[in-house]
């Protein structure tokens, strides 16, 4: 499924956006413009609004850019690009364009994260389950990856053991995950742990 979306500034209630996309990319924020990102900076956010969908990918592209044609005719003033239709699924990029993309990613400054970035990023992953479709999806696309001969060599001598503050901390974010009770037995543990050996593949169901 395909869809065409807007993203609103919080501060004004004004469309600055227009775009089409599918699965998690309306609230993605990776991959957007320096105006986008200026914009989104400036009104501490954004809102986003799914305006059409269809299973016909051309389709959406039109409408895409339709929408982007009406606001601009109504001085709506917004941080697009392009005047839409862009972006067919399955486009495969020139080895030219992916050097040019892979020297662009190493010499990106890569900053370390927060003690508040990686804190958001333990809750946004506290009690996920790994759904039979999202586990398919993952073994997809592992099938037919192969490591360089640089990365084996790499990893060869590694020494994997975790560190005793490692552990720890492993520890304390075990400990801190919400908890839940097994529609079977007594267990009562984190999500994960749930999802894979208890409620519909405990042993002690009927």
């Amino acid at each position: 499924m395909f869809y065409v979306y807007e993203h609103i500034r919080p501060d004004t209630g004004m469309v600055f956006y227009v775009g089409k996309g599918s699965g998690y990319r309306l609230n993605s924020r990776s991959d957007r413009n320096r105006h986008w990102k200026f914009i989104v900076n400036k009104a501490s956010g954004f809102s986003s609004r799914i305006i059409f969908k269809s299973n016909d990918e051309e389709l959406v592209l039109l409408v895409e850019q339709e929408r982007i044609d009406q606001l601009r005719k109504l001085n709506i003033k917004l941080c697009n690009i392009t005047d839409g239709g862009e972006g067919i699924s399955g486009l495969k990029h020139s080895q030219k364009s992916k050097e040019k993309m892979r020297e662009a990613a190493l010499s990106r400054e890569h900053k370390p994260h927060t003690e508040e970035s990686k804190q958001k990023i333990r809750l946004a992953n506290t009690g996920v389950v790994f759904t039979e479709e999202r586990k398919e999806k993952i073994r997809q696309k592992a099938i037919g990856r192969k490591m360089s001969e640089a990365t084996k060599n790499k990893l060869k001598g590694r020494n994997f053991k975790h560190s005793e503050e490692t552990l720890k901390r492993m520890c304390e974010i075990q400990k801190n995950m919400p908890k839940q009770k097994c529609l079977h037995c007594s267990f009562v543990g984190n999500a994960g742990n749930l999802a894979r050996w208890h409620n519909d593949k405990c042993k002690n169901k009927e």
